[in-house]
Formats: C-alpha cells, sequence, structure tokens
C-alpha cells in the first residue's frame, strides 16, 4: 500500500508539474508574439493573401500557363486593385471633408429638433450637454483672445538642413506603410511561387510518422481559408455593389466611399458592417432636412446584411471557418489586444487555422474544444463519418494516427469496432441509406486489407479450425472477416461465412468443412437476449463443434446477468472484445491444445464483469 500511494503521489506532482511547463509555453508563445509583431504580421498578411490567390493561380497552372508568369499576373492585378480601392477612398474621403461645412446648418437644425423634442430624461441629458459644450468653447475662446506677454522665441536654422528635416518628417509617415506594403507584395510572390515546396517542408518538419495527418492538416487549412477568404470576398463585394446602388438612389453623397468600407470592414466578423453603416447614417442625418433618408439608410443595410447573413452565406461560405460566433468574437477581442487593429481583419482566418489543426494534433485539440462551432469528434466517430462520406485519405490518416500501421487487437477495439457499431446504429431513414452502408464498409474493407499482414492474405487451403458466423447484419460479417484476419496471422486457419445465411446453413456449412469452432459474431447490443438460444440450437445441430460468441456490443450495466443467461442457455465461450476472442481461439486451436475440452465462459470474461458475475 505504501508503494502504491508513493506512486500515486509522483503521478500527481508529475502532472501538476506538467501543467505548470505548459502554462510556461503559452506564456513564452504569447509573449513572442506580442514581441514579434512588427515581424510576424507582413508574413501573416502574406500568407493569408497567398491563400486567397491561390485558387486562381492553380487554376491558370491547370490551363497552361507558367507559374511564374500566373503568380506575377495575379499579384500584379490583386495590387493594382487594392491601389485602385485605397485611391478612389482618398479622393471620395477628400471630397467628403471639403463639402461638410455646406451641412452645417442642417446639423443645426436637427440638434436644435432634437433639443426641443418631448420631455423626458433624454431630452435632458441633451439639453445638458449642449450646454456644456457651449460653455466649453466660450472659455477656450477667451482663452485664446487673451494678450499673451510671454517673450518670443527666436531660433535661427540653416536653410538646408531645414530643408531635409521638413523632407524627413513629411516622408516618413508615408515610406513606413509603402515599404510594408512592398515588404508583403515580395513575400506573397515567392509564397505563391514555392507554395508546393513549402507545404513538403512543413509535412516533414512535424516529422515522417505524422505525415499523412499533417498533409491533410495542410491541405483542409489552406482549403478552407482558401474557400473561406475567397467566397468571403465575393459577397462582400457583391454587398458593396448593392449598397453603392442604394446608397446612390437614397440620395447619401460619396456612396462608392462608403460601399467600399463596407467591403473591407465586413472581414470583421458581426460588427463590421454596423461600423461601415455608421457613417453613412450620420452622413444622412447631415444632409436631409427630413428623417426619411436616415430611416431609408439604416434600412437599406439592415435588409441587405440580414438577406446577405442568412441566405446568401449559408449557400456559399457554409461552415467554412468551423467556428462558433462566441469563439469569433473572442478570437477578435484576443487578437486586436495582442496585435492592434490589424489583429482584428486577422483574427477570424488565424483562429480557423488553430481550429484545423486542433483537428489533427493532440497538442491544439483544447483550441477545437473551446473554438469549433461543433463539439470535436471522437475518433470512432470522426471514422465513422469519413466512411460514411467517402473520404479514404482522411480515414487512412486517422488509422494511421493511432501509431498502427498493421491490423491488431487494439485498433480493432479502440477505433474500428466502435465506427462499425456506430454505422449499424446510425438511424439514416433517407434514401440509399442502405447503399450507403454498403460503399463505407467497402472503403473500410479496403483499408484493413492495406492492414493486414502478408501471411493473413494468403490463400487458406487447408480446412478451417473456426467458423466465424455473423448473426444479423453487415458489421457482424466485416467483424468476424477481422477476427479471421487477425487468426490467421497467429497460425490459426478461419472462414466468414455471408450474414446471408441463416442459422441452419451456417451449422451445416461448418459440418461440412469438419471445422472445431463455430464463432457467432454479433455487434448488435441486443443479440446477447437471443444469442443463447443459437448457440444451443448449433450444440443441437452440430455437436462435434465448439460454441464460441463474440458480443461486441455487450453493455457494461447488467454484462454479468447478460452472461449468466447466455450460460444457462448453452455452455459456450463468451467473448466481449477482439483480443479476448483472439487469445481465446488461439489457446484452443494451437498444436498442444488440439485435444483439450474447450474452457468455460468465465475463463475469459474481462474482469470487469467477472467481478460482476460474482456479486449476489
Amino acid at each position: 500500500m505504501t508503494a502504491r500511494a508513493e506512486l500515486l503521489r509522483k503521478a500527481k506532482r508529475s502532472s501538476r508539474f506538467d501543467r505548470l511547463v505548459g502554462l510556461a509555453y503559452l506564456v513564452v508563445i504569447l509573449a513572442g508574439l506580442a514581441w514579434a509583431k512588427e515581424f510576424l504580421l507582413p508574413i501573416v498578411l502574406a500568407a493569408l493573401a497567398s491563400f486567397l490567390l491561390a485558387p486562381l493561380i492553380s487554376r491558370l497552372e491547370r490551363a497552361g500557363l507558367r507559374p511564374v508568369f500566373a503568380v506575377l499576373g495575379v499579384v500584379a492585378l490583386a495590387f493594382v486593385i487594392i491601389g485602385a480601392i485605397c485611391a478612389t477612398i482618398s479622393v471620395q474621403s477628400l471630397d467628403l471633408v471639403n463639402s461638410l461645412p455646406s451641412y452645417r446648418d442642417n446639423i443645426h437644425a436637427k440638434w436644435v429638433a432634437i433639443q426641443h423634442g418631448p420631455p423626458g430624461p433624454l431630452n435632458s441629458a441633451l439639453r445638458n450637454a449642449a450646454d456644456l459644450v457651449d460653455d466649453l468653447s466660450k472659455a477656450g475662446g477667451a482663452a485664446s483672445t487673451a494678450p499673451q506677454n510671454r517673450p518670443t522665441k527666436v531660433q535661427i536654422d540653416n536653410g538646408a538642413e531645414s530643408t531635409l528635416t521638413l523632407i524627413r518628417n513629411s516622408a516618413s509617415p508615408i515610406l513606413g506603410p509603402v515599404g510594408e506594403f512592398t515588404v508583403v507584395i515580395v513575400l506573397v510572390v515567392f509564397m505563391l511561387l514555392e507554395r508546393h515546396k513549402l507545404r513538403d517542408r512543413f509535412v516533414r518538419l512535424m516529422g515522417h510518422s505524422h505525415g499523412a495527418t499533417t498533409r491533410l492538416a495542410a491541405d483542409e487549412a489552406g482549403s478552407r481559408l482558401s474557400r473561406g477568404l475567397l467566397m468571403q470576398l465575393q459577397i462582400n463585394a457583391g454587398l458593396a455593389v448593392v449598397l453603392a446602388i442604394g446608397l446612390s438612389l437614397i440620395g447619401v453623397p460619396n456612396a462608392i466611399l462608403w460601399a467600399l468600407l463596407a467591403l473591407v470592414l465586413r472581414f470583421l466578423p458581426y460588427i463590421g458592417i454596423w461600423i461601415s453603416a455608421a457613417f453613412p447614417l450620420l452622413l444622412s442625418l447631415a444632409i436631409s432636412t427630413s428623417w426619411v433618408t436616415p430611416v431609408l439608410t439604416l434600412g437599406l443595410y439592415i435588409v441587405a446584411e440580414v438577406f446577405t447573413n442568412n441566405v446568401i452565406e449559408p449557400f456559399a461560405i457554409g461552415g467554412s471557418t468551423g467556428m462558433s460566433p462566441l469563439a469569433v468574437i473572442i478570437s477578435a477581442l484576443f487578437w486586436t489586444w495582442l496585435w492592434g487593429p490589424v489583429g482584428l481583419f486577422l483574427a477570424t482566418p488565424l483562429t480557423a487555422f488553430l481550429v484545423v489543426m486542433g483537428r489533427y494534433f493532440p497538442a491544439f485539440e483544447p483550441l477545437e474544444l473551446f473554438l469549433a462551432e461543433d463539439l470535436p469528434l471522437s475518433p470512432d466517430e470522426q471514422l465513422s463519418k469519413y466512411l460514411k462520406t467517402r473520404r479514404p485519405s482522411e480515414a487512412r490518416a486517422l488509422i494511421h494516427s493511432f501509431d498502427s500501421r498493421r491490423l491488431s487487437t487494439e485498433l480493432a477495439d479502440e477505433l474500428i469496432i466502435p465506427a462499425i457499431r456506430r454505422i449499424e446504429n446510425d438511424e439514416d431513414s433517407g434514401s440509399g441509406g442502405g447503399q450507403k452502408k454498403t460503399r463505407a464498409y467497402e472503403l473500410l474493407h479496403k483499408l484493413i486489407n492495406e492492414l493486414a499482414p502478408p501471411s493473413a492474405k494468403s490463400e487458406q487451403l487447408e480446412k478451417p479450425a473456426v467458423v466465424i458466423a455473423p448473426c444479423s447484419c453487415e458489421g457482424d460479417q466485416f467483424v468476424g472477416e477481422m477476427l479471421a484476419l487477425l487468426l490467421a496471422d497467429k497460425g490459426v486457419a478461419a472462414r466468414t461465412l455471408s450474414w446471408r445465411l441463416p442459422l441452419k446453413q451456417q451449422t451445416e456449412t461448418v459440418k461440412s468443412l469438419e471445422a472445431r469452432w463455430m464463432f457467432l459474431s454479433a455487434i448488435d447490443p441486443d443479440a446477447y437476449s437471443s444469442i443463447g438460444e443459437k448457440a444451443r440450437f448449433v450444440q443441437t445441430a452440430e455437436p462435434h463443434a465448439s460454441v464460441a460468441i463474440g458480443l461486441w456490443s455487450l453493455p457494461p450495466e447488467g454484462a454479468a446477468r447478460a452472461l449468466q443467461a447466455i450460460r444457462s442457455a448453452a455452455d459456450c465461450l463468451v467473448c466481449t472484445s477482439m483480443g479476448q476472442a483472439v487469445e481465446g481461439m488461439v489457446a484452443r486451436n494451437a498444436p498442444s491444445s488440439q485435444e483439450t475440452p474447450p474452457a468455460p465462459a468465465e475463463a475469459i470474461c474481462s474482469e470487469r464483469q467477472t467481478r460482476g458475475m460474482q456479486r449476489p
């Protein structure tokens, strides 16, 4: 007991130490991201631009255009469009600033109308605010007109140095953004030219043992970001066109400016469109003598956003980001706190990338748990989903992620059998449900054959020692085929019958093959209630063959009672896992045990079930 307690204390101490190490890593990573902000931002912006432009470049390359020309042409066109948008925004902004004084009378009239509105707390607050502003403006004017008795400071400057200083001070605010913009362009060009090499290097960085998983993660992250960004850009552009036309018809000045602002700011989820709507709404209040124009402007934004968000985006984008709405808001707050306004634009794609990483790598799994739109699926749920949707590469990578390149009892018990159980229990009432299940089993059969050892694939010419009889469904037969492969690898010849054969015909086949064992395979959780009667029928029809039962979905609750019911119907061997079945069949069909009578059912039951049977 002392040694056991000491081991438990060491385990708890190690667990606490691991948590502290993980927390230290997190702090170091956050500090590094904040410290290297100026270095990382151009790289991240270039990577996102590369994801956005990669589909178009790939299409041009498939059409026969050389990669260099495709990359340079698409990048040049993209940044020319960006430059034109920036120039348009600048011109429209200057025009707006120059025209604001002409709207002073309308603004004053609106303010007076609001102050003389119906009495209430809001009206009193507005009147007090207006009085405070008037008092502050009067105080500021009096201070500015007061005589200044301070002596005048005289400074003599060299003309040449003054000119250089003026040029440097005037150009520095411009040269900084222009230089960063140039760096981003160069990075985008080289990232697109070497995008395939970068992917392969990332795969090699993660290690050869995780090669398939890393490729899937990189492909899904790339396709998800590329598709999401491209579709979002197209939707935003369409919405911008609608807003430009609508604002022009309503009579709001600088409609193109507000449309371009909506195109850019709508990349900010949930709040971007309303930030862009605030400017034309305030301008409509300033230019109009009535409330019709502001109401129409607000209605235009509401109708356009509701229609886009609820009709167009679900159809065009769907769940491309894979993030929950709360995760989108939290990620926007986090990246804004870390990297400022630019981080607000980068929040959604960066967090979507982390969610994809969490789907494939255990180190990022907590991020997927908290940020994913749907709760992460268990491995067997993922495998059944991949099988039913015909995604062999993902299914193969998931199987290989169990550090298994060969079929084993652990792989069968922990992944394959639970996935088969989910496929069989899937209540698909739609059309083609049976065909979908059959195709899933065909794909799984192909994947299992890739993992089967060569000795198990060889033709068994001798008569089988074990004949596996599926009870009721295709899943029973598939589990039986896995058992046959594992037994063949151990030197025990086995054969699996078709699940469509009735029990009587299966028993006759066992008799004709002169098999020593008939193994009943059942994955249905309720099979234990009737499988004892089937075993007794086999024992009566073929007394020379011993009977074994595989209950692959025996529920933990009431397992001892179920085994007692089976034993009362027939004295046979009962297994509840692939490991137990292989161990029991190999032990009873080894050369030294050819004449040994079969062991009772309790000999191979799990320890949990044995303890349950001993309870009163």
